[in-house]
């Protein structure tokens, strides 16, 4: 009787939470999900499963059982650990109201057939990127030419053209420009802390930020020119289940290249001091501007041995 009671008590809970839920909010926070699940909830891959039109209380009830460990996986780990109710039930909402992959397959199809539309073409070299996987396809905010007038200032510390000769600083170029203009923003508001950045991000707007972000994102990422690292090779790609560190590439993909829509930045071109000055900075709590605690989370469980063999790792990727 008292396990009846329980479990009625459990599905109320659920109900109350779903009913609470707001998809808005849950659509915001939903940037973290659309690296492995899709930004319309239909998973790119086959390796992970699409969420969108799947029932609320069962997307909630999962993410709980993810944080909780009553179900393992070391890529959803991480990413439920720093979930609220509130997050999960918001999650749920959004998912759940979008249309299933049979409906958004079925849509598309039908308005290729109407419109006859010629398939999209690839942006020519130098353009801003044309981001056409969201509903919200547009260019970039920000001005690449203001954003090189601009730039000025930038160059001591990240080259003229976004690729650093300094190692303890980043690589710009071909970064996501909403990567880099949320980093500008967060160095301004202190969610990201550093006592040079904090001076030149002072007197800068977001229009200033935008345009900033609009041309590094559009030069050229040099190669990375390290040795590869067997260790770092092995944690990168497939991680460590034993410690529950999750592979490097679920979120910044087999060549280093991340993810854009998802807010994961690009590694190629990093230099192995910045590398692992960022994971140390996760791991001890000193950087913490990362997006649902994802880095924060993996990184405390690398060793000194571990952050040196990935950082070297990326440093040969191309």
């Amino acid at each position: 009787m008292k396990k009846i009671i329980f479990s009625l008590f459990v599905a109320l809970s659920s109900v109350s939470a779903v009913q609470a839920a707001d998809a808005n909010a849950g659509k915001e926070k939903s940037g973290a999900c659309s690296a492995c699940h899709g930004p319309t909830g239909v998973s790119g891959s086959p390796m992970f499963p699409n969420i969108a039109g799947q029932n609320d209380a069962y997307i909630i009830k999962q993410l709980k059982d993810f944080k909780s460990g009553a179900r393992t996986d070391a890529m959803m780990a991480p990413m439920a650990a720093n979930l609220s109710d509130a997050d999960m039930a918001d999650l749920a909402a959004h998912f759940s109201s979008l249309p299933s992959a049979n409906e958004q397959a079925a849509a598309s199809s039908s308005a290729d057939t109407s419109t006859g539309a010629a398939p999209a073409t690839a942006p020519a070299a130098g353009n801003v990127e044309i981001v056409s996987s969201t509903p919200a396809a547009a260019i970039y905010a920000g001005n690449v030419a203001a954003g090189k007038n601009k730039s000025a200032a930038c160059a001591a510390c990240h080259g003229a053209d976004g690729n650093s000769l300094v190692p303890m600083y980043p690589s710009l170029a071909g970064q996501s420009a909403n990567y880099i203009a949320k980093q500008l923003a967060d160095f301004k508001s202190g969610n990201r802390n550093d006592p040079i950045m904090a001076g030149m991000v002072a007197g800068l707007t977001q229009e200033d930020m935008n345009d900033l972000a609009a041309y590094f994102a559009v030069q050229n990422t040099k190669a990375g020119t390290g040795e590869s690292n067997v260790s770092g090779h092995k944690l990168y790609l497939g991680g460590d289940a034993a410690k529950g560190i999750t592979a490097c590439i679920a979120c910044h993909g087999v060549s280093g290249k991340g993810m854009k829509q998802a807010g994961f930045p690009s590694l190629t071109g990093q230099s192995k001091d910045y590398l692992k000055k960022q994971l140390a900075s996760f791991r001890d709590g000193s950087r913490g501007n990362d997006n649902n605690g994802i880095m924060r989370n993996i990184a405390i469980k690398l060793s000194d041995a571990d952050i040196e063999a990935v950082s070297q790792y990326i440093t040969s990727l191309k």
